[in-house]
């Protein structure tokens, strides 16, 4: 009882419990509706206006741009300019830095970003201020700081107002049109919370290059609003912040946050004084005490059963309070601590220990196995006689091995550690979602590469085809656009013998399967890049599947460690597919193969153009085939080849 008494508070006082806390802050606004803000327009400074206007990405604008844009503004009625652009530095040219400052002092309402540096020397800290530069400053209506306080998932949760003195820039845009907060001065550092009005995108917004035409946005969009300027995430320099943060949406997979849209935010919470604020720490403290106390109470006295419907109930009514709360008087609460940690933990408590000795030994076996495995099949394992000591056994299995195409491309590009992970996340979501859907088992992660198996570590009659099934199930959703990329996956599949069993040493072990069936599968994955194929299967996993799938004998292949050709698939789809008879030129193909073991390579040549044909132009094993022809032909040893392709790299 003292437990479930004193769990609530500890989560709340201890930082183990700050995660409960900031869950207990977003998730609400996962189930709110947008709100809508027409008070605010933001115009952001992306790759592709840089591109349009012909300025750098790694280097500051040309400042003629600004006052190009700010005299639009003051021309459209905007009410007033918010630069999320830092100007602490005289511009290249003295001349457009007098005509940018002339714009300013025109439009009569513009706010300048100040920067704040941090400095820690010898123990000692300290702040240093760097405002915008004179003329600048001189011209515009108010100036301040540009920072947030994001939490350590790098989300902004929390209202940032500026220093002890030294005010934010969105107080000073705030004070400049007489927000009623804005005038207690003395309640400025007062602790106040975000209240997001929506996922990222939901302030009106348009890109610099289309704000600078006259027809590039809908009449009086400018109109009447605060229009805000900075940066669009990570586009290079562009005189903005390179970063972008987290919010109460990124958590669920939404994009991360331009600090221009927080700032933004901010200023609207200010303007219209909805920020939230969190519940009085006495009263949060109290609840958690009493539910702790309640709880304790019912899963004593009332059976299973009953503590189960009861907790729901409790769950329930806490988190519509929660919601009501947040959504309506802007007062948020820990509520994730009684609804997540307490009414569970009664449940659990009530539930008894009857069987403890034996539950142990399936949660063991359940956990060892949950991230490889689909809860149904993790369940067999469990109420198996599976032994997770170290040691294995032989056994006849399919081994898949993935891969994703053009990667490391694609780290290139992102040069984003945070989206590159949201990325992998997403692409491993869908790949490992074939693969517990058809009951393997995944055996790891390796990079961007997945390991999977069927017929360990519990038996499966019918491995080769399900493992198939997912392999094509892959195939298919990686044409599934991920976070704005089409991720394709190449799979390699081997059927045979392996030795599969808790591999290592006592002090540290995996569950995996070794052998020459492992290592064969995974040289199939390589050979996809070559041949440029999806899917390639060994010929022991064709004669498996029989014709339940469309296939193709791509050739023999004499693959890095095998001394002699062996016999390659490509896996095309499954046969009770409705485009399955449309695969015509798959004999085509073959024809194109048996040509080649004949000698008769004109032959082949023509057919092999003609499945490239049949195929919309582009089939990559007969490409490959007609490029080794043609590089044969040109070192006069096309008479001597068998048709066998010998590989030397991996």
């Amino acid at each position: 009882m003292l437990v479930l008494m004193a769990i609530g508070p500890l989560c709340w006082l201890l930082p183990a419990g700050d995660d409960i806390q900031r869950l207990s802050f977003d998730i609400p606004f996962a189930w709110r509706r947008t709100v809508s803000t027409p008070e605010a327009a933001i115009v952001y400074l992306d790759q592709a206006s840089a591109q349009a206007l012909g300025q750098p990405v790694n280097a500051p604008w040309d400042r003629s741009l600004y006052t190009q844009l700010l005299n639009r503004l003051t021309r459209d009625g905007a009410k007033a300019v918010f630069f999320d652009l830092f100007f602490g530095a005289p511009g290249a040219n003295a001349a457009t830095d007098r005509d940018f400052a002339e714009a300013i002092a025109r439009n009569g309402h513009v706010i300048l970003a100040g920067g704040l540096d941090k400095i820690a020397e010898q123990g000692v800290a300290s702040t240093a201020i760097t405002p915008p530069t004179e003329l600048l400053m001189k011209s515009a209506a108010a100036w301040g700081l540009v920072e947030f306080d994001p939490d350590p998932d790098y989300a902004v949760r929390r209202l940032y107002t500026g220093e002890e003195e030294w005010p934010s820039a969105s107080w000073a845009a705030a004070q400049l049109l007489d927000a009623p907060v804005a005038g207690h001065p003395e309640d400025r550092l007062t602790q106040r919370w975000m209240n997001y009005y929506g996922p990222p995108g939901s302030i009106a917004s348009v890109n610099y290059y289309q704000a600078l035409q006259e027809d590039g946005v809908a009449p009086g969009f400018f109109k009447d609003k605060v229009v805000f300027i900075g940066g669009r995430y990570v586009v290079g320099a562009l005189n903005v912040s390179r970063e972008s943060f987290g919010n109460p949406y990124s958590r669920w997979g939404r994009l991360f946050s331009p600090g221009v849209e927080i700032h933004a935010t901010e200023f609207l919470n200010l303007i219209r004084g909805d920020w939230l604020k969190r519940m009085p720490s006495w009263l949060e403290l109290s609840i958690l005490l009493a539910f702790g106390l309640a709880t304790a109470f019912v899963s004593n006295f009332l059976p299973p059963t009953k503590t189960l419907l009861a907790g729901l109930i409790a769950a329930a009514v806490v988190t519509s309070a929660a919601f009501s709360l947040e959504w309506h008087q802007h007062i948020w609460f820990d509520w994730l601590v009684p609804v997540a940690v307490q009414i569970p933990l009664g449940v659990i408590w009530c539930a008894g220990t009857q069987y403890l000795e034996e539950a142990r030994k399936r949660a063991a076996l359940r956990q060892a196995f949950s991230l490889y495995l689909s809860p149904h099949m993790a369940d067999r394992i469990a109420n198996s006689d599976f032994d997770l000591k170290p040691g294995g056994k032989v056994v006849e299995a399919t081994i898949v091995f993935t891969d994703c195409k053009g990667f490391t491309t694609m780290l290139e590009e992102l040069n984003d550690p945070v989206k590159v992970s949201e990325t992998l996340i997403a692409y491993f979501t869908h790949t490992s979602k074939c693969v517990l859907d058809n009951d393997g088992t995944i055996i790891k992660y390796i990079g961007d590469s997945v390991m999977a198996a069927w017929g360990a570590p519990i038996e499966e009659k019918d491995h080769a085809y399900k493992a198939a099934l997912a392999a094509w199930q892959m195939q298919e959703a990686s044409k599934i656009v991920v976070l704005g990329r089409a991720l394709h996956t190449r799979l390699g599949i081997c059927t045979g013998q392996v030795l599969a069993g808790n591999l290592g040493s006592p002090y540290r072990f995996d569950y995996t399967l070794i052998g020459d069936t492992t290592n064969f599968a995974s040289r199939l994955e390589g050979l996809n890049k070559i041949v440029n194929t999806s899917i390639l299967i060994s010929d022991s996993t064709q004669r498996q599947l029989r014709d339940r799938f469309v296939t193709r004998l791509i050739g023999h292949f004499a693959l890095v460690g095998k001394s002699h050709g062996l016999p390659i698939h490509e896996l095309i789809c499954p046969a009770s597919d409705s485009g399955a008879a449309a695969h015509q030129w798959v004999g085509i193909y073959a024809e194109a193969i048996e040509a080649i073991k004949t000698g008769a390579f004109e032959q082949a040549k023509v057919l092999f153009r003609k499945t490239v044909w049949e195929r919309g132009g582009e089939d990559g094993p007969s490409e490959f085939y007609l490029k080794t022809i043609a590089q044969l032909e040109k070192e006069n040893a096309l008479q001597e080849w068998t048709g066998v392709v010998k590989m030397t790299q991996k």
